[in-house]
Parts: C-alpha cells; sequence; structure tokens
C-alpha cells in the first residue's frame, strides 16, 4: 500500500469511487509486549486502491462498524492479530470478505479466522 491520502466524506462519494477502484482494509492489534513496542494498541487503515482514506468523521464511522461486526479487539495482552479485508458493495450496502490471524511475537500463528459479513450501513 501507499502514502497517498484520499478524502472520502460520505458514503455516496465512496459508493461513486469504488465503480472504478479496489476498496479494502487492513488492520493490526499489537501485543502488550513485542519486538519493538511496549504497550498494546489497535490501528485501522482503508485503502481505495493504492490511496489510503484520510481521518474523518466517516471514516470513523466506518471503523466503528467493521470493528462491531467482526470484531477486532481495542487490544491484546499477547497476541498480535494481523487482518485484512475486500470490502465490495452488494445490495447498496459494504460487504467485506476477510481473513485474520492470530500470533504470539516469534511464533507461528495460533487462530486463523475468515468470514464475510455486511457491515456498512
Amino acid at each position: 500500500m501507499s502514502d497517498n491520502v484520499i478524502e472520502i466524506e460520505s458514503f455516496e462519494k465512496l459508493n461513486s469511487l469504488m465503480k472504478s477502484m479496489e476498496f479494502s482494509v487492513r488492520w493490526l492489534v499489537r501485543s502488550e509486549i513485542g519486538p519493538g513496542w511496549i504497550g498494546s494498541s489497535r490501528t485501522i487503515d482503508f485503502y481505495l486502491d493504492n490511496y489510503i482514506l484520510s481521518e474523518n468523521e466517516f471514516c470513523t464511522v466506518l471503523k466503528k462498524r467493521l470493528i462491531e461486526s467482526i470484531p477486532i479487539p481495542n487490544k491484546s495482552k499477547d497476541h498480535v492479530i494481523n487482518g485484512y479485508g475486500d470490502i465490495t458493495l452488494k445490495n447498496n450496502q459494504l460487504e467485506i470478505a476477510y481473513e485474520w490471524d492470530s500470533t504470539i511475537p516469534y511464533q507461528h500463528p495460533s487462530e486463523f479466522k475468515e468470514g464475510k459479513t455486511i457491515f456498512f450501513p
């Protein structure tokens, strides 16, 4: 992915752009202690092709709905959770086909999940 940023302020604009661009999401939940960090945290980034969605009110709503639908924990004691999903339009709603894995740092993934769900609106 890239550092190019795109501003999307409404579902209507996103819907229009999704007709010619791929929409996806990546998330990372870090464990309490890992290589190069202390303190658990969660990041979620949405992408339209190679553009990352800027942080604004609409992006915050997308993240909230995604977290509620999958769910993605806010923090993790021992595991690092990596996830991604491809997002498509289905009956004017956003549907995500996602995969994620949970791994203790320096070990093999211990849990995998995948699924498909409508998460917006």
